[in-house]
C-alpha cells in the first residue's frame, strides 16, 4: 500500500480542526474505526464507526480546498469522523477503491467467480453489475426504495416512494448488503439467479432479522393498541330531520336534532358539520328528509348558496324539483309551517277589455274556476311550469316573462294585441281571446304532407332515389307552405276578409326536420325536394320509417311505394315423397301460392329471401309469407326441413327422421301412410340385459346410453355418443361391444371390434378393458408389423389402434369384416377431406359408433364428416348439406341440423345426469417418459440408488430422511418436466404436459372451466407460458399474487371456458372456485389430504355441478409408487406433516420398492381407474 503524501489542499483541511478533535480523529484512523472509504481525488465517501454509532462522511475538492461533512449532529463526533476518513484516505494512497463494491478490497465478482469456481456469464455478470450500482445509491444516499428492487427483479410491487426498511442495522458491506436483499426477495417469494447463492447465507440473515422483525411486529401491535385506546368514545348517531320553508320571494332549508327546534341552515359552518355527519353514516334521517337534504347539496356544491332567493333562476328550478317529488310533499312548509298544496287544476291567462283604460286590453291570470288571481305568484321554471302563491302550488301556462315574480294582470297596449303578432302571442301562451276580437280573428291548423315517389337516373343512369315534397297545408286551402333547407317558405296565403286577423297552430310540422332525417333525406336545390338514394335495404328501412310515422302526417305515395306497405303474398307449405327405398324416404318441398299469379322463378326468389322483401320486374317489391300455424312450425323444425328450400332437390330423410306425430298435418294422407307404415318396423324401446361379462356397475344414465348404442344397432343405424368428459364414454362402449360380440357367437360368428383413438389414450382402453371386461382378449397395435388379419378373425375381440395407423393401415384394415368400429375423440376426422377421414368411411363394419365430447353444435360441416361415417347418407351430400345448414346464411340452420340426428345421437352433459352422479369422481390419468425425460429420470434414479445403497435399517433411512426427500424431490420434478431442474431443458418434450394440453383440449371445446393444481410455482410458469402462446384465457394464482381476489373474481365470473393454475399451497385452503366442475392435479402430494383440499376448492357448498378430478401420473416412476403406497400405508395417508413427514414415516422396504425400476418407460398419456367419493 503507497500512502499519499499531503498536498497543501489536505494540509489546510487537518489542520482547520481542534487539536482535541484531530487526536480523537487519529485515534479513530489507527483503530480501524474506518470501515468503509471509496471515492477519487475530487470526492471520498467514508464510514465511521465508534462508540457513538456510525457516521458517514463526504468530503469534496472545491477549487483548492477540502469541504466535509457528516451525518452526525455532534460537532466535535463529526469533527473527528472527517479528520479520519481523511487520515484514512493518505493512508490507502492509490489503492482506494473508486466505488464500495469490494469485500475486504476484493471485487464482489471475483469473489463470486472463486466460490464457483468458473467464470460469470455475461447475464451473471450484468446482474452483480446492477447490485453493485445499487449499493453504490445506497452508500451515497443511505437510502433504498421499491425502484431499486424492480431493478434487480421485476416482479417487485412498487407500493411507496418512502424509504425501505429491509435492515436492522446498515449493511457494512456489499455481501450484507446483498445478503438482506435477498431476504427480501426469498420474503416476498420472489426469485434471484442461482449463482447468487455463492455468496448468499439466508439462514444468518434471518437469524439477524428474526430478532428485529419481531420488535416490528411488537410495536405495530403497540401502534395499533395505543390508537384505539386514545381513540375517545364512538358518538351515538344524531336523529334528524329536514324541511324546506317558502314564501314567493325566497325559501330556506331548515334541520331539526332530535325533536329540537328548527333551525336554518344559512351558514356553511353549519352545513359543513351535517355534511360530517352525513360523510361519517352518523346522520340518522327519514327517507323525505335523505332525498331533500340531498337535493340541498347538489344545489349548494353547485351554487354556494345556502339560503334560496327566488328572484334567482336556479332556486326557482330547485323548487320546481321540490315540489315534483310526491315524496317529500310532507316536508314542504310556508311561513305557518303548513303544507304546500299541489293540485292539479291550472292556472291559466284570459285576455279582456279593461274598462278603465279603453287604449289597453287586460292580460289576467284566473283559476281552472275562473276565478282571479289577486296577489303575484313565482314561477318555478321546469319543462312543466310550476306558480307558487303562499299555500298552494299550481301547474300554470308557458312562460313568457324574463323574470320569475308573476304579477296577476298586466296592461297591454291594444295596438299590440291587435296584430298578428299579438294574437299569436295569446295563442303561444295560452291566453283567450278578448270579446272584442274573436270574430276578427280566425284559427288556422297546419299539418305536413308528404308527396313521395321513386325517381330513376338523378345522378346516373342505374340509380334511384326516393324524392318528398313537403307542404304544410291548411284544411281549407287558406294557406300553403313548402319546407326548403333554410325552414318553412310561404307559398300561397289566400287574401283575408276586412279587419280579420290570422293565428297559425304549428306545433305538427316542428317535428318534420327529425322525420326527414331518420331515412337520410336531404334536401337538394334542383329538385326543390328532398331525396334518399334507394339501396338494398331500403324496403325494410322505409317499412319502419312509415310504421313510425306520426298520425298528423299525410302521406302520397307512388304505386312501387305502397307494394313495400302492402301485405305479404301468403303460400302454403307441403311436402311430397317422390320415392321410396325401404325405410329412407326423398322429400321435395311445394309452396302453393295464393292470389296471385307468378311464375316459378319469381316463387323461388321470394322463398329464397325468407320473408325478405324482393324487387320483382316491374319495379314493385314484393315478400312472402307461409302460412303454417305454430303446431306445423313445430313440425316442420322438428323433421329438420327447411320450408323455404324450393331448390327442387329432393331430401333423403329416414322413416325415424320424419315419425313426428305432428308431422301428419305438412304430409298428403297417402304419403304419411307409407311413413307410419315403415317407421312402425322400427325398434324404438330396446333394453336388453346388461352382458354378463361387464365387470361394473353402470350408472342409470350409462344404462340409457347401452340401451341407445343397443338401439342403433338392433336397427342398423350408426350414430354419436357425445357424452361430455368423465361421464363413461368408453365403459358404455366396453358394455356395447360385450353385447354385439354375444349376438354374434349366437348366431356362429367370430367378429373383432376396431377402436380408433388419438395415440395419447391407446392404452386407457386396454386397461379400461381389463377392467370392465376381462373377458374381452385385446390388442394395442404399436407398429403395423403386428396388424395380424387371421389373429382378428380368428382369436381377438378388440384391435386399438391410433389414427395415424389407420391412415397407412387402411388397406389391410379394410380386409376384416368388422363386428363394430368405433372411433374415440371421433372430432379427429372432422375434415372430410382428410386422410383418416376417408379410411374411417372406407372400413367395412356391420355397426359404426363416433365417441365425442366436443359440443356438435359449433361447426355444422365437422357434423357432416362425422355422420358420413356413421351414418353415410342421413345429412345428404357434402354439396346438399353446405348449401342448407350454413350458420351464416340461416340462424335456424343449427335446430334444423339438430332435428335431423336426433335419431341417431345422444348427448348428455354433466348438469344433466347430475342426480346420477356421485358429488366427485376421480380418475387418474397416466403419462409414459421417453426422449431427453426418460434419459435424466434413469440417470437420476441409479445415482439416487447408489448414493443410498449402504442404507440397511429403517433406523438408517430415517436418518438420512433429508437426503431421500431431496433425491425424491429431484424425480418428481422431472416427472413435470425435465426444466424444473435444470433451465436447459425448458425446451424438452414432457409426457406429463402433453397429458395436460390433451385434457385441457378436450374440456375448452366441451366449453368448461378448469382448476390445475401444481406444488412447483416454476412448473405453474411453464404451463402459464404454454397457454399463453396459445392464447388461451386463464388466470394465475401462487404465494406471490398479490391481488387473490381480484384473480378469483375474473375465473369466477368469466363465462368462458378458462383455466386457473394454482400453487398447491397458495391455493390449496381459504378459497370457493365453485364456477368450475373439473379439476387437475398435475402432480401428486405426498400427503393425500392436501389434495383433497385443493378438489375441494370446486366441491363445496354453492356448487352447483359434480366435480371430476384428475390425477396425472407418471408410469412407472416414483409418483405411481408413492400412489400405490398412499393407498396401502395408513401411517403416509393420514400424515399431516408433509415432506419431511412422509420421509420420516417412510420404511427400508418403502424406499426399496419406490426406488424400484419396474418396467420399461416408453410411450404416451393414459388414463386409469376412477375413484368415487
Amino acid at each position: 500500500m503507497s500512502a499519499l503524501n499531503p498536498d497543501r489542499a489536505t494540509l489546510n483541511f487537518l489542520n482547520g480542526f481542534p487539536e482535541k478533535v484531530r487526536k480523537r480523529g487519529e485515534k479513530a484512523q489507527q483503530d480501524g474505526a474506518v470501515t468503509q472509504i471509496f471515492g477519487n481525488h475530487l470526492f471520498i465517501q467514508g464510514r465511521v464507526e465508534d462508540k457513538d454509532g456510525v457516521h458517514r462522511t463526504t468530503l469534496r475538492l472545491q477549487g483548492n480546498r477540502w469541504f466535509g461533512n457528516c451525518t452526525e449532529e455532534k460537532e466535535e463526533v463529526a469533527g473527528a469522523a472527517m479528520y479520519a476518513t481523511m487520515l484514512e484516505r493518505m493512508h490507502r494512497g492509490e489503492d482506494l477503491p473508486e466505488s464500495p463494491n469490494e469485500f475486504d478490497d476484493t471485487p464482489v465478482i471475483d469473489l463470486i467467480e472463486d466460490k464457483l469456481d468458473r467464470e460469470v456469464d455475461d447475464q451473471e455478470a450484468d446482474f452483480v453489475s446492477k447490485v453493485e450500482k445499487r449499493y453504490r445509491r445506497y452508500v451515497i444516499e443511505g437510502e433504498i426504495h421499491d425502484h431499486d428492487m424492480v431493478r434487480l427483479s421485476p416482479r417487485w410491487e412498487i407500493s411507496s416512494y418512502e424509504p425501505l426498511e429491509l435492515w436492522p442495522v446498515p449493511p457494512g458491506d456489499i455481501i450484507e448488503f446483498w445478503n438482506y436483499i435477498a431476504y427480501a426477495f426469498y420474503k416476498r417469494k420472489l426469485n434471484y439467479p442461482e449463482f447468487m447463492n455463492a455468496i448468499t447465507d439466508l439462514g444468518a440473515v434471518q437469524r439477524k432479522m428474526s430478532d428485529w422483525e419481531q420488535e416490528r411486529e411488537i410495536a405495530a401491535w403497540y401502534d395499533r393498541i395505543e390508537r384505539v385506546n386514545d381513540r375517545p368514545p364512538q358518538m351515538t348517531p344524531v336523529e334528524a330531520e329536514f324541511r324546506l320553508v317558502s314564501t314567493i320571494n325566497e325559501a330556506r332549508v331548515e334541520a331539526r336534532e332530535e325533536d329540537g327546534e328548527w333551525y336554518a341552515l344559512r351558514e356553511k359552518q353549519e352545513i359543513e358539520r351535517l355534511l360530517d355527519l352525513y360523510r361519517d353514516s352518523a346522520l340518522r334521517i327519514d327517507a323525505a328528509s335523505q332525498i331533500l337534504w340531498e337535493h340541498f347539496l347538489s344545489f349548494y356544491s353547485l351554487n354556494g348558496e345556502t339560503g334560496l332567493d327566488l328572484d334567482d333562476e336556479e332556486s326557482c328550478r330547485f323548487l320546481n324539483r321540490m315540489f315534483c317529488q310526491e315524496a317529500v310533499s310532507g316536508r314542504l312548509v310556508n311561513l305557518d309551517a303548513r303544507e304546500f298544496k299541489v293540485v292539479k287544476e291550472p292556472l291559466k291567462w284570459v285576455c279582456d277589455d279593461d274598462p278603465a283604460n279603453p287604449t289597453c286590453f287586460a292580460l289576467q291570470l284566473v283559476t281552472k274556476g275562473g276565478e282571479d288571481v289577486s296577489h303575484s305568484v313565482r314561477l318555478l321554471p321546469g319543462r312543466e311550469e310550476l306558480y307558487q302563491s303562499d299555500e298552494t302550488v299550481f301547474p300554470g301556462p308557458p312562460r313568457w316573462l324574463e323574470e320569475t315574480e308573476v304579477m296577476p294582470r298586466y296592461l297591454i297596449p291594444k295596438t299590440v294585441i291587435d296584430s298578428l303578432e299579438g294574437v299569436e302571442f295569446l295563442r303561444k301562451i295560452g291566453a283567450r281571446l278578448p270579446e272584442s276580437m274573436r270574430r276578427r280573428v280566425v284559427d288556422l291548423d297546419l299539418y305536413p304532407r308528404f308527396e313521395m315517389k321513386i325517381v330513376q337516373g338523378l345522378t346516373a343512369a342505374e340509380t334511384e332515389h326516393l324524392v318528398i315534397d313537403v307542404a304544410a297545408l291548411e284544411k281549407k286551402e287558406r294557406r300553403s307552405e313548402k319546407l326548403i333547407k333554410g325552414g318553412w317558405e310561404l307559398v300561397e296565403q289566400k287574401p283575408v276578409r276586412g279587419k280579420q286577423l290570422l293565428r297559425f297552430a304549428r306545433e305538427k310540422l316542428y317535428p318534420v326536420p327529425g322525420i326527414l332525417a331518420e331515412l337520410g333525406l336531404s334536401y337538394d336545390e334542383k329538385l326543390d325536394a328532398f331525396k334518399t338514394r334507394i339501396t338494398k335495404q331500403f324496403p325494410e328501412k322505409f317499412a319502419e320509417w312509415n310504421e313510425r310515422m306520426p298520425d298528423s302526417v299525410e302521406i302520397e305515395m307512388d304505386g312501387k311505394l305502397r307494394t313495400i306497405l302492402a301485405d305479404p303474398v301468403s303460400a302454403a307449405v307441403r311436402f311430397e315423397v317422390v320415392n321410396q327405398e325401404i325405410d329412407w324416404f326423398d322429400l321435395r318441398v311445394v309452396i302453393d301460392v295464393q292470389g296471385v299469379n307468378l311464375s316459378k322463378a319469381q316463387i323461388r326468389q321470394l322463398v329464397a329471401a325468407r320473408g325478405g322483401y324482393v324487387r320483382m320486374d316491374d319495379g314493385s317489391w314484393m315478400r312472402l309469407e307461409i302460412k303454417l300455424d305454430p303446431d306445423q312450425r313445430d313440425a316442420v323444425t322438428r323433421l329438420g326441413l327447411d320450408p323455404f328450400d324450393l331448390s327442387g332437390d329432393t331430401h333423403r330423410m329416414h322413416a325415424m327422421q320424419l315419425a313426428d306425430p305432428k308431422a301428419a298435418e305438412v304430409f298428403d294422407p297417402k304419403a304419411w301412410k307409407r311413413i307410419k307404415d315403415s317407421a312402425k318396423e322400427i325398434n324404438i324401446e330396446v333394453e336388453p340385459e346388461l352382458p354378463a361379462e361387464l365387470n361394473a356397475e353402470l350408472r342409470p344414465y350409462q344404462v340409457d346410453g347401452f340401451n341407445f348404442l343397443a338401439y342403433l344397432a338392433t336397427n342398423r343405424f350408426g350414430g354419436i355418443l357425445a357424452d361430455d368428459m368423465g361421464l363413461g364414454k368408453t365403459v358404455q362402449s366396453l358394455a356395447y361391444i360385450l353385447w354385439l360380440r354375444q349376438l354374434a357367437k349366437g348366431q356362429g360368428k367370430h367378429m373383432p371390434a376396431l377402436v380408433v383413438c388419438p395415440k395419447s389414450v391407446l392404452d386407457v382402453w386396454a386397461m379400461e378393458a381389463e377392467r370392465f371386461a376381462p373377458d374381452l382378449k385385446v390388442q394395442v397395435l404399436r407398429s403395423r408389423d403386428q396388424l395380424d388379419v387371421k389373429a382378428l378373425e380368428n382369436e381377438l375381440d378388440v384391435l386399438v389402434l391410433n389414427y395415424a395407423q389407420l391412415r397407412v393401415g387402411g388397406d389391410e384394415l379394410n380386409k376384416v369384416r368388422w363386428l363394430v368400429v368405433i372411433l374415440d375423440e371421433g372430432q379427429q376426422i372432422k375434415n372430410p377431406d382428410s386422410k383418416a377421414a376417408k379410411s374411417a368411411r372406407e372400413l367395412n363394419a356391420e355397426n359404426r359408433l363416433v365417441l365425442t365430447g366436443t359440443p356438435i353444435e359449433n361447426r355444422l360441416m365437422d357434423m357432416w364428416s362425422l355422420m358420413a361415417f356413421a351414418m353415410p347418407g342421413v345429412l345428404g351430400s357434402r354439396a346438399y348439406f353446405k348449401k342448407r345448414f350454413d350458420k351464416r346464411k340461416d340462424p335456424n340452420s343449427q335446430n334444423r341440423l339438430a332435428a335431423r340426428l336426433r335419431p341417431f345421437l345422444l348427448r348428455r352433459t354433466k348438469g344433466q345426469v347430475a342426480k346420477d352422479l356421485p358429488p366427485r369422481t376421480e380418475e387418474e390419468v397416466y403419462a409414459n417418459m421417453d426422449g431427453i425425460q426418460m434419459e435424466l429420470y434413469k440417470a437420476e434414479l441409479k445415482r439416487i440408488q447408489k448414493a443410498l445403497l449402504g442404507l440397511d435399517s429403517d433406523e438408517a433411512v430415517k436418518k438420512n430422511s433429508f437426503a431421500i426427500l431431496q433425491g425424491l424431490m429431484r424425480l418428481r420434478q422431472i416427472c413435470c418436466h425435465p426444466g424444473l431442474i435444470d433451465p436447459k431443458y425448458l425446451k424438452e418434450e414432457s409426457s406429463k404436459l402433453t397429458a395436460l394440453f390433451y385434457l385441457l383440449d378436450q374440456l375448452r371445446e366441451e366449453g368448461h372451466k378448469v382448476l390445475v393444481f401444481s406444488q412447483f410455482v416454476s412448473m405453474l410458469e411453464i404451463i402459464r407460458t404454454q397457454l399463453e402462446v396459445d392464447s388461451r384465457p386463464f388466470n394465475y394464482l401462487t404465494g406471490q399474487t398479490k391481488d387473490r381476489k381480484g384473480e378469483i373474481e375474473k375465473f369466477q365470473t368469466s363465462k368462458d371456458p378458462s383455466v386457473f393454475l394454482l400453487s398447491l399451497k397458495a391455493g390449496g385452503s381459504g378459497l370457493n372456485l365453485t364456477s368450475a366442475s373439473y379439476v387437475i392435479l398435475y402432480d401428486p402430494w405426498w400427503n393425500p389430504a392436501v389434495e383433497n383440499q385443493a378438489i375441494d376448492r370446486t366441491h363445496r357448498i354453492g356448487q352447483k355441478n359434480k366435480v371430476i378430478a384428475y390425477r396425472l401420473l407418471t408410469k412407472d416412476s416414483v409418483e405411481e409408487k408413492i400412489r400405490v403406497l398412499q393407498h396401502q400405508k395408513t401411517a403416509l395417508v393420514t400424515n399431516v406433516l408433509g415432506d419431511e413427514g412422509f420421509a420420516s414415516n417412510l420404511a427400508l422396504e418403502d424406499l426399496q420398492f419406490i426406488l424400484s425400476h419396474g418396467g420399461e418407460l416408453g410411450g404416451e398419456a393414459e388414463a386409469g381407474s376412477s375413484t368415487n367419493s
